[in-house]
């Protein structure tokens, strides 16, 4: 596992999935995506999470993301597999069939919906580890589950649970985590607070709008290691700027459209997702040209 952390890529896409005007998948586009993203500074991508409509898809959807992302990708740069669900069985599934496409590493949101046990929590993880012979990110996502990870959760001892998708703002968890196990990768799941998640021990970022600017974050994260701190702040306010603009129209039916704009047909987010309308269009435009040296 020790060989995994240290191949790591630091600015990792949670891919979008394209989708036809019906809302089925866009398998050319998807691929097309990729390769984009890849030529544009992606160094790995993490697909079926929140960004990619992981839970409005079917098994059969999700296991089909996996294998179009890795037929592109594969040997290339690394990517991660969402597999959490609902029920552990599905989740397995979905964990082994990542494996025989080439994932990295699985990652899984807790089962939500009903109130588990802190033990019936664990125990969906450890069902998945014990199930396949690869790595497994934990989820943490608390805002949508109302379950949060930290340096006292049982489940984070076990060796192959290789990480955390750290997706809150709580950065002191996030540092405790690092203090607390030195050997596990430290994934930062909000875009907004990338350089600090640096500053706080994160050795990745696993974002939506890597998506659109990859290489805006690859300038953050050489700012940061090149110690010229305002330099890689006024890129993070770049950044956040456009964030705000893009969240303020619906962050994923934005990022879809975003990357419509340049080229990339993503079509709309599957239902309840509302679609985006003439004005909202304009604007995602002007928070593009406010970015543009970095697209």
């Amino acid at each position: 596992m020790d060989s995994m952390v240290d191949s790591t890529p630091s600015v990792v896409s949670a891919l979008i999935t394209p989708m036809r005007e019906d809302r089925s998948i866009d398998a050319v586009a998807l691929q097309n995506l990729v390769q984009y993203e890849m030529d544009h500074g992606s160094e790995g991508f993490y697909c079926c999470g929140s960004s990619g409509e992981g839970l409005l898809l079917s098994v059969e959807e999700r296991k089909q993301i996996a294998t179009l992302v890795s037929e592109v990708c594969r040997d290339k740069v690394p990517f991660y597999v969402h597999s959490g669900s609902l029920g552990t069985r599905e989740a397995i599934d979905l964990s082994i069939h990542a494996q025989e496409a080439g994932a990295k590493a699985v990652s899984l949101i807790p089962p939500i919906y009903y109130h588990y046990s802190q033990q019936e929590v664990e125990n969906y993880y450890l069902d998945v580890v014990n199930a396949v012979d690869l790595g497994v990110i934990v989820y943490n996502i608390p805002q949508f589950t109302g379950i949060s990870f930290s340096k006292d959760s049982a489940v984070m001892q076990h060796e192959k649970i290789i990480g955390v998708k750290h997706t809150s703002m709580n950065l002191y968890d996030l540092e405790r985590l690092g203090q607390a196990f030195p050997k596990k990768i430290l994934f930062n799941g909000f875009d907004e607070i990338f350089l600090y998640s640096l500053a706080a021990g994160a050795q990745s970022t696993i974002g939506t709008t890597v998506n659109v600017c990859p290489s805006l974050f690859g300038a953050i994260r050489e700012d940061f290691l090149g110690s010229n701190i305002s330099g890689a702040q006024q890129k993070q306010h770049l950044l956040n700027n456009f964030i705000e603009s893009v969240v303020k129209e619906g962050i994923f039916p934005a990022v879809k459209y975003c990357m419509t704009y340049l080229g990339i047909p993503s079509g709309p987010c599957r239902k309840p997702f509302k679609e985006l309308d003439h004005g909202a269009r304009l604007r995602i435009e002007g928070a593009l040209a406010r970015i543009e040296a970095y697209l």
